[in-house]
């Protein structure tokens, strides 16, 4: 059963990655209920977590039961009377988080290692797209929307998208490029399991997709990555004299980006945005950024204080809501995220809401902390500096987003576990058939003479 668990969080993560491709070029027709693809996945894994005695019932779960319980019967008694939008609200809010523990305690330091890998390789073909879309007209078929609608994505600069790539809109590559940063820059100073010039490759992917995303919001979440990658060396043993491997794949990297026509065209057109977004001016773009920053923790406030108390109803700020309720997508409440859950779930059960995310960003940072302190481990607090914002501040309403909060905290947690037992016996088979490897061609020993008996001396 728990290799059938680990099946279907593999099926969890690959559709994370390509559902946008199949509501966009695949089945367009279908690109509503591919929506809620996963879905069926997440409840498959608890059937058989359940069954198998792997369904975590810790404080975080009983806390999603009972937030989930809650924010329903504030929505009813609130006057929010659509079932539909109801249960679509406490699917945002509260069906995938569950899943966090289940990969805790079912996949190990190996199964981590290896969706690492294959996170490192999707990268690829991933900026292979994004660029294919950077570079062609916004009503080409790449650059399609969901549902295979002309002119879907978001305007960036200079006439161009932000490519999406996989994913159904720039959302994805936010969240997906600090992860593979995260595991890239392990495998750069760790034990690599991917082959050398492919790692490099996947370096290159990542450093091309930032400015071709046209994204700031990508950009500044995997220089967090790389910042605290930075913090962690000393203290995880990387030194710039003692890894020279290390600082020639980074340096590969660095020195390789720069011959690629792409990137410089691509730097253009993102620091266009940069300017653009501040009003025409470089110093006040990190003034807006930092205000905008600000803002995502102080306004929600405002509406906290705005809300009624049972809330306007869960699920009714979301696009799906929306349509449900007044037949055109958009925003009826708060567009940030902390707001949007004051206004649904009121200031008491939506606080609690909000504080429940924080006190999980503290616990997986808690955790990270003491594996890179004591078992000076860093591959934990990189992958917690790529989930903490999706888990903490990012919308959950749009399904990617969701997702790599959900698999981003599992993959925290899990790096902390040891490998199993049958982990531990492959690597046995393998120094053994290393062993056999290396007996069969070393030369046989030379025959020698039995030893002559020395006579006694008397």
């Amino acid at each position: 059963m728990e290799k059938t668990i680990k099946f279907l969080i593999w099926v969890y993560v690959v559709l994370l990655i390509f559902e946008g491709a199949l509501r966009k070029w695949v089945l367009p027709s279908l690109a509503d209920p591919l929506l809620i693809v996963r879905d069926p996945v997440v409840l498959a894994i608890y059937a058989a977590a359940f069954f198998s005695g792997r369904f975590p019932f810790n404080g975080f779960v009983i806390a999603t039961a009972a937030l989930a319980i809650a924010s329903a019967g504030a929505s009813i008694v609130g006057g929010q009377s659509n079932p539909l939008v109801i249960a679509y609200g406490i699917r945002i809010n509260y069906l995938h988080l569950p899943l966090i523990w289940i990969m805790a305690n079912v996949l190990t330091r190996k199964d981590v290692e290896r969706l690492g890998c294959f996170l490192l390789l999707v990268a690829i073909p991933m900026t292979l797209v994004m660029i294919m879309q950077f570079q062609s007209p916004m009503n080409a078929p790449i650059n399609r929307g969901i549902g295979g609608g002309e002119g879907g994505q978001i305007f960036g600069a200079m006439g161009r998208i932000r490519p999406p790539g996989f994913f159904s809109f720039i959302t994805g590559p936010q969240v997906f490029y600090p992860l593979v940063a995260a595991f890239f820059l392990h495998q750069a100073t760790a034990n690599r399991r991917l082959w050398w010039p492919v790692l490099i490759a996947c370096g290159l992917a990542v450093i091309v997709a930032l400015p071709v995303s046209i994204s700031r919001t990508a950009m500044l979440a995997t220089a967090i990555v790389g910042g605290v990658f930075v913090l962690s060396m000393s203290r995880a043993g990387i030194g710039l004299g003692s890894k020279f491997k290390t600082i020639l794949t980074l340096g590969v990297v660095a020195v390789g980006v720069s011959f690629l026509p792409i990137f410089d065209e691509a730097r253009t057109v993102f620091l266009s945005r940069w300017v653009t977004a501040a009003g025409g001016e470089d110093r006040d773009a990190w003034g807006g950024i930092i205000g905008r920053v600000l803002g995502g923790f102080t306004q929600p406030f405002y509406w906290a204080s705005m809300a009624p108390f049972f809330g306007y109803g869960i699920g009714v700020g979301s696009n799906v809501g929306a349509r449900l309720l007044s037949g055109r997508m958009g925003f009826l409440l708060a567009e940030d995220e902390w707001g949007k859950i004051f206004l649904e779930l009121g200031p008491v059960i939506g606080g609690a809401f909000i504080a429940f995310r924080v006190f999980l960003v503290l616990h997986l940072g808690f955790k990270s902390l003491n594996a890179l302190f004591q078992h000076r481990d860093n591959l934990p607090i990189l992958l917690f500096s790529a989930a903490a914002i999706p888990i903490a501040l990012n919308q959950w309403a749009p399904p990617t987003l969701l997702g790599f909060a959900v698999v981003g905290g599992g993959l925290v947690l899990a790096s902390l576990n040891e490998d199993s037992d049958e982990d531990d016996e492959e690597q046995d088979e393998e120094a053994e058939t290393e062993d056999d490897d290396a007996n069969a061609t070393r030369p046989p020993p030379l025959e020698t003479a039995p030893p002559i008996p020395l006579r006694p001396r008397y």
